[in-house]
């Protein structure tokens, strides 16, 4: 009987325990739409009508929690009775604390596109764990989602936005550019001649708010002419870019008016989350010390040698490993111009390393010397794709005496006497 009345009290136990777990599981917190706003409205033939605008909205939860939310966007005709849904806003992780989260979506294209009318939008957050409605918004209570005026593309002026980089700077190869060039090539889908103005923007992409990076002059385009792009150069050239990953966003405008014609943003992958480095932490700086010679072959001991090995240390002024290879130059006395005397193949170098050391044979084994007194330059390159080479630092007479008025002479007169 005992054993009968305590499974009963361990039932009852679990029980009260699976619902108050359910609760905890289902905390109602205090969710609101604290703003409602309508940007980047896309009109290119000017009558009031968007193709594509972007609705955006704040949402605050009162508690401070952390929870993973998302969006339903509904929409009707405006004389229409009820809502259609129309898209997801998508997941995402919101603060609570009452602050504002920023959610926002394009309606029209490049999604949905709207037939020419008028529309209604009303808009639920709902927290992706459980299915209730937290917090929404209608027409009822925000005049900003009642009789927004769209149409569809085909009924527009339609420009559009390419966009490329080139000539990207990054000397430590870490992906993380110094600076690049954006190329921007508008077309509009009529064989028609525009003039246009275009704004560069830029953010980190951590953060919401954009800022100009720079105005381009008015330019001509002409239906899709791709010798119409224009171009501009991003990073330590201009506006240098601290160390980070940024979004850029273009507005397009056509001349004598303030109305956006065309946009692309960071939700271009060419246009998201691209990486920037300042000057300072992608240069790297090298330099040739310790020069020496050595190995000396003088049979004669007039003090004009057969043959010598010409020592030198490059070092690299950031601590890390790099490839670079070493053109030795001389010069006769009677000439003003260097020659190529030689050159290394690719060594590899780190910081500043007691190993980072190379040599070049000067005399009998390569070619021979007349009897003079010449001067050397050593210059070091790093190896490139192309067929030009990346000159880095050098050394010659001027700099260093070891590598001026030094004696050779053929080893044909070299003769021990």
């Amino acid at each position: 009987m005992h054993r009968i009345k305590y499974l009963a009290l361990f039932i009852s136990v679990a029980i009260l325990f699976f619902i108050s777990c359910n609760k905890n599981e289902e905390e109602d917190y205090t969710y609101s739409i604290s703003k409602v706003w309508w940007t980047d409205s896309i009109d290119a033939n000017l009558d009031k009508y968007a193709t594509s605008k972007r609705l955006n909205l704040n949402v605050r939860i009162q508690e401070n929690v952390s929870r993973r939310i998302n969006a339903r966007i509904f929409f009707k005709p405006h004389d229409a009775s009820s809502f259609t849904f129309y898209s997801f806003m998508g997941e995402r992780d919101v603060q609570g604390g009452d602050i504002d989260n920023h959610l926002s979506i394009a309606v029209g294209n490049p999604n949905k596109e709207l037939s020419r009318g008028l529309y209604d939008f009303k808009i639920e957050i709902y927290e992706v764990s459980a299915g209730r409605v937290e917090a929404f918004v209608d027409p009822a209570e925000n005049s900003l989602l009642s009789s927004q005026r769209f149409e569809e593309s085909s009924n527009d002026k339609n420009y559009s936005i390419q966009v490329r980089w080139s000539d990207k700077r990054d000397r430590n190869a870490n992906d993380y550019w110094q600076h690049a060039r954006l190329n921007i090539n508008v077309d509009i889908d009529a064989a028609m001649q525009k003039s246009v103005k275009a704004k560069l923007y830029y953010k980190s992409s951590s953060e919401s708010n954009y800022k100009l990076y720079y105005e381009f002059p008015i330019f001509q385009i002409y239906g899709q002419d791709i010798k119409d792009t224009v171009s501009y150069v991003i990073g330590s050239q201009n506006i240098e870019l601290l160390t980070g990953a940024y979004d850029f966003r273009i507005e397009l405008y056509e001349l004598n008016s303030n109305i956006l014609v065309a946009l692309a943003d960071e939700t271009l992958p060419e246009l998201n989350d691209v990486k920037f480095e300042a000057e300072k932490d992608d240069e790297y700086y090298y330099t040739i010390s310790n020069i020496s010679w050595s190995n000396q072959v003088d049979l004669d001991a007039d003090t004009y040698t057969q043959f010598r090995r010409l020592n030198f240390k490059v070092d690299v002024d950031k601590n890390s490993e790099r490839t670079i290879f070493a053109k030795i130059y001389y010069r006769h006395p009677d000439s003003t111009d260097y020659s190529r005397y030689d050159s290394t193949a690719n060594f590899k170098i780190t910081g500043n390393l007691a190993t980072n050391v190379k040599f070049i044979n000067v005399g009998a084994s390569a070619i021979q010397l007349d009897s003079a007194k010449y001067d050397f330059l050593i210059s070091i390159y790093e190896p490139t794709d192309s067929d030009v080479e990346s000159f880095q630092v050098s050394s010659g007479a001027s700099v260093d005496t070891l590598l001026a008025k030094q004696k050779f002479e053929l080893p044909s007169r070299d003769i021990k006497k």
